[in-house]
This record gives structure tokens, sequence and C-alpha cells, in this order.
């Protein structure tokens, strides 16, 4: 007879399981029901209808919570029990069926009885379609070795949704039993139409993606890589301002990155001095200082980051101690009238130096703040500094000459001539202690090896970098001294970052609508990642610089 409906073949599967293993149901008082109605009842399309998965699926949950004992027991292996009881009312074999009742299955097509018998109507239908199909379930799940042993290899899910088996969507059972059918339909006829997705492949070779590749150079994921800086194009990033949460500071004098924190202070002409947290995100204020009817002319940090030392076009200055917050003001000693509108502190935290009139330089001890020593050159000094080895101080003049004076010697050792200078403007040296640079008044940048100047009277200048055609008032190097930044104050957005292995600008620096204003202080972070640009205007505008993952 030709089976019309997978129903029906279920029907018959399970018809003839209860035969083998003789299961039958207690018979029950005043039952009326004959062989020929049961076997109706059996074949009938009402009983793989929903509504009876569904009171299946109640009939075994009420038996595993223990409301109820079994309504089916296997029964005595007597010919006229089996005949006279088989047929008396409905079968149903998914009800208290255990591993001792049925043993392991012995062979694969006992297997494959099994879970069809015992599996869920969305189960069902889709063994049945594979074997319709031909298709062999268990050589999807092994893979064939050299030796040609077979070993199992299991599929395991990307990621599991706790929320997947609540089926939240479907309080009644008999929709879950319908839509779990539904989804079983739609998976195969997706199969068979479009074929397995290469994603869902086990033997596929795994491509590489792109969110890798970026995870392995991206700063502070990984450690970056140590090749040289490339020149033509610089990878920056503008950030969020960093005073965007003060902007009270005015004319912007100083910028000071902490040696050690991700902290930053900045300081302007209106008295204020901000503190700020830096992470270019929100750049969060710490802290204000305020110096009624005191200009702050210049500020700069302690080299272990403890004070602050603010100077004005006044006879005393400030110093603000980080840990303890107290603030001291402390008198200028010594003959001559001079301010600490000019200063700069030595690396080793020994020295620091400040610019007096008619070209005097007065030395103090940085910790007493005690007088040392006045150095007298011949013009007046608009900007001096310290090689990172506290060995010399290097002061330009408002002339051509270049004063090197050595510290522990207590006398100049050179002087000399800045190549097409008129008149200097600002002098700096590299952390490496290789590169001095020199800024005038006409724009023109110059870059020495440090060992030619201190012996040389006219040494040729490595590199000339012309791009700025107005005084150059900052510049800085960053900390592996490939990087220097120049900037002049005169016009708008006048900021180069000058290659320095190469002796070239970066043309994609500044932008053509980056408004950063006139610039008077440029600096970099002690490791090099962000870059920090103060204007006339009032804003200390950041950046991060890519090629450099550090702090």
């Amino acid at each position: 007879m030709p089976i019309e409906s997978d129903d029906e073949a279920i029907s018959q599967i399970l018809n003839s399981f209860k035969e083998e293993y003789g299961l039958v149901q207690q018979p029950s008082a005043g039952s009326g029901q004959d062989d020929s109605s049961d076997s109706e009842a059996v074949k009938s399309e009402d009983e793989a209808d929903v509504k009876e998965e569904q009171q299946m699926e109640e009939d075994v949950n009420e038996d595993s919570d223990g409301n109820e004992t079994g309504k089916f027991i296997k029964a005595p292996k007597k010919a006229e029990d089996s005949e006279g009881d088989a047929g008396n009312q409905k079968i149903d074999v998914f009800d208290n069926l255990n591993k001792q009742t049925i043993g392991k299955p012995k062979s694969k097509k006992e297997k494959e009885l099994m879970s069809l018998v015992f599996g869920g109507r969305a189960e069902l239908v889709s063994n049945l379609l594979k074997t319709s199909d031909g298709e062999d379930t268990d050589d999807d799940d092994e893979e064939e070795v050299d030796d040609g042993k077979k070993k199992k290899r299991k599929r395991s899910a990307a990621w599991e949704d706790s929320d997947d088996e609540k089926d939240h969507d479907f309080p009644h059972k008999g929709q879950r039993v319908e839509m779990r059918a539904t989804v079983s339909r739609r998976r195969k006829n997706f199969e068979k139409i479009v074929g397995q997705p290469k994603w869902a492949e086990l033997d596929r070779e795994r491509e590489v993606d792109s969110d890798d590749e970026i995870l392995k150079t991206v700063g502070h994921v990984v450690k970056g890589t140590s090749a040289d800086l490339p020149k033509g194009n610089i990878e920056l990033k503008r950030l969020k301002n960093l005073n965007r949460e003060t902007k009270n500071e005015g004319d912007i004098t100083a910028i000071n990155f902490h040696p050690t924190s991700m902290v930053a202070v900045m300081a302007g002409m209106n008295g204020f001095a901000s503190i700020v947290a830096v992470d270019g995100n929100k750049n969060e204020k710490l802290h204000t200082i305020g110096l009624k009817k005191f200009k702050i002319a210049c500020c700069r940090l302690t080299p272990d980051g403890n004070e602050i030392l603010f100077g004005s076009f006044r006879k005393f200055y400030h110093v603000y101690n980080l840990i303890s917050g107290q603030s001291d003001t402390l008198q200028l000693r010594g003959e001559g009238v001079w301010t600490m509108k000019n200063f700069e502190l030595s690396k080793c935290g020994k020295y620091l130096a400040v610019t007096g009139g008619f070209g005097e330089i007065h030395l103090l001890d940085a910790r007493s703040k005690e007088l040392l020593t006045t150095i007298q050159q011949k013009h007046s000094c608009p900007s001096l500094c310290f090689t990172p080895d506290s060995k010399y101080l290097i002061a330009h003049s408002t002339d051509t000459e270049v004063s090197i004076y050595h510290l522990e010697k207590r006398r100049f050792v050179n002087v000399f001539t800045d190549e097409g200078c008129v008149n200097g403007s600002f002098i700096t040296v590299c952390p490496n202690n290789r590169y001095i640079a020199t800024g005038n008044r006409q724009g023109i940048v110059n870059i020495y090896m440090l060992d030619n100047v201190l012996k040389e009277k006219y040494p040729t200048p490595q590199k000339t970098v012309s791009n700025l055609t107005t005084s150059i008032g900052s510049m800085a190097f960053n900390v592996t001294s490939e990087l220097l930044a120049i900037a002049s104050p005169d016009v708008p957005n006048a900021v180069k970052l000058v290659h320095m292995k190469s002796g070239t600008v970066f043309r994609n620096f500044p932008l053509m609508k980056a408004e950063l204003g006139s610039v008077t202080r440029v600096q970099f972070s002690p490791g090099g990642g962000y870059l920090a640009i103060g204007s006339r205007e009032g804003v200390v505008s950041l950046f991060r610089v890519k090629h450099y993952q550090n702090y």
C-alpha cells in the first residue's frame, strides 16, 4: 500500500514499534471501543496534528514532575492479552519510556529508528527528509585522515544565547511545535536551493579579518611597530580641545605634559592655569589655579612632576606643589632689574636659568632657589635651553650669535654664528642629544648637529626649513627626535611638522580648515602620542599622533 503522507509513515513506524515491544495501555473500566475504531484513530491525520503533539508534551512534563505515574506499562507476553487489549485505547509511545526498557542501539539502523521515535516532530520531519534524499547524517561529522581511519569532528556553536530556549514569543506549546517544524522545513529548503554556506563548512580555510589586522596596529592594544616615521604624510587625528572645560587662560603662553601621569598644565596671560586629564574624549578639568594681577608669561613643570613654577613680568614668582596643593610666592634675589618672564629648568632638576636684561642670564639652584651666578653675553637673550644631559646651557641672542655655557666649568666653551640668521627668536635641543634647532624672526629654522656647534665657530646646518615666513615663536621635538614642530604666532595656522630624517615638512598638516588660530606654543607628550597646540585665541588643540602608541 503506498504511503500518501509523512504522517502515515510515522504512524506505521509507531505501530510496528508497539507490536515489537508489547507496549499496551492499561484497561479502564467502561471502555467500549473496539479494534476497528482504534485502528482508524491511529491512522487518522488528526492524531499527528499539532494538538496531539501538544498533548504529548504535557504528558511527558507531568511524568517528569512526578505528578502522575506512567499510563503505559510493559504487559506480559501473552497472545490473548496482546490481542485483546492492544486496540482498547489510543496509544502514545512517547510516555514513560526509559533506558532500561529499551537498550542501547546496536546498529546504525536501530540508532536512526530511535532518533525517529524519540525525537520531536521537527527532528522527525527533518530526519525523514534526509532519508528520502539519500543523505548520510553521520558523514558530516567525520573527517578522513591519512591512515584511512575516520575521526569524529563535532560542530560547536559560535555562541550560545540563553534566550533562544525560552520561546517567549510563542507562549502556547502548539505554537512552539509549529514554529520548530517550520524552521526546520525552511532550513532544508534553503540548503536544497542555495547549498551550504561557506562559513558553515568545517574544513574551510579561515580568511584574514580586517579587524584582526587593525588590532595588531591600533594603539593601546598591542605594542606598535618600531619602524621609522615615514615622510610625506603623517597620520593625525584631531581630538577635543585640551582646555574645552576651562577656556579662561587667555593668550596661551605655556603647555606642559606631566612626565609620568596623563595630565597636562596650561597657562595664559589672564593669570589662570588649568590642570586637565588627557584622554582625548573628555579632557576633564582637575584643578584651576588663579593668580590675581599676575599675567603668566612662563610656566614650567619640574622634572619630577611635583611642582609648577609660574613666572611673570614682576619681581616675584609662584610655586605650586601638586602633591600637597600648597602655593608659595617667592621674591627674586640678586642685583639688577630682571623678572621671571622667560626661564628653563634642567633635566637633572638642579639648575634654573632665567633671562634678564642687557644680555644677562641668571643661574639659580632649582631646589633652594638661590642665585648661583650671572652670565653675561653681548646681546639680549630671547630664548635658552639645557641639553638633555644637563652639561650645557645654550642661549640664542637678538643678533646672529649663539652662546654655549658649560655648567660644570662655569664658562662659555663656544659662541657660533647661526647661518642666515639676522635676529634669533627661539632655540631647542632634541631629546637624544643629537640635533639643535634654531629659529629666527625671518621664519628660517636651521638644524645643526650638536657635536658640530660645540666646537665650530661657523657650523653648516644639516637641514634648513624655510616653509614659514614670519618669526618663529615656538618649537618642540618629540621623544624619538624624529619629529619637529615649528610655529609662528604672527599669522593664523602658521605651524609645520618637520620630518627630521629627510628634512622635509609633512604636506598634509595643517589642513586647509584646521582653524588653529595664531599658534603661540607647540608641545609633544612624553611618549610622543599627543601633540598640543596653543593659540592667542585661548584655545589648546589636541592631536593624536597615530604612529606613536604611548602617551
